[in-house]
């Protein structure tokens, strides 16, 4: 999503911050979350891919991440698109504009991200022997498969193990920097509902 807040106008939004935004896309690309919030009416006046992965649940409408138009950026920037799209503001953004980091150092953060992120897949396709790309929440969920086939006597393995520790890791990292305290909240308490639908 892009990096605007509610009050803020497209046309009053810093350069500095599209371009955090440019080079990071996690909040759009499954990295943060698996589907964004939709206001109400939203639905039925989305751009066409939005509204093919857009739901309803418990009231609250909703559409699937990652977003069919971001294509390592998002395709459709200066187009109408959801609220949330241009509304979200990530941590890493309100830090920027207190003042509390620079434009180089919330690049350096992305930048880092990124890699991080890039090496957890490329260690997952190792050890999977799976070659299809994968959002960094659906591998998470495949390693949760993975735990939970796991016995005693066919455990799950070191590389396994060590994979989900870098994964944990890498949690931490988008805690830190991309996550507000609220966001956090919301986003553990959406975690532990699916774990309850699950089981």
């Amino acid at each position: 999503m892009s990096s605007r807040g509610n009050s803020t106008k497209e046309s009053e939004v810093l350069p500095d911050e599209q371009t955090i935004c440019v080079n990071c896309g996690m909040c759009c690309d499954g990295t943060l979350f698996l589907h964004a919030h939709l206001n109400p009416g939203e639905r039925g006046n989305l751009p066409e891919k939005i509204e093919g992965q857009s739901y309803s649940k418990d009231g609250k409408d909703f559409f699937r991440l990652p977003c069919r138009y971001f294509k390592g950026k998002c395709s459709i920037y200066d187009q109408a698109k959801a609220d949330v799209c241009s509304a979200y503001r990530c941590q890493l953004l309100k830090d920027f504009e207190s003042g509390k980091i620079s434009l180089d150092e919330a690049l350096d953060v992305v930048s880092g991200a990124g890699n991080m992120r890039a090496e957890i897949m490329a260690q997952y396709m190792n050890i999977s022997g799976k070659r299809q790309k994968i959002f960094f929440k659906k591998l998470l969920r495949e390693l949760g498969k993975v735990q939970e086939a796991a016995t005693e006597q066919n455990p799950a393995g070191l590389e396994y193990d060590l994979l989900l520790a870098r994964c944990n890791i890498f949690e931490a990292l988008l805690i830190k920097n991309f996550l507000s305290e609220g966001e956090f909240e919301k986003y553990m308490m959406a975690d532990k509902e699916k774990n309850t639908d699950q089981s």
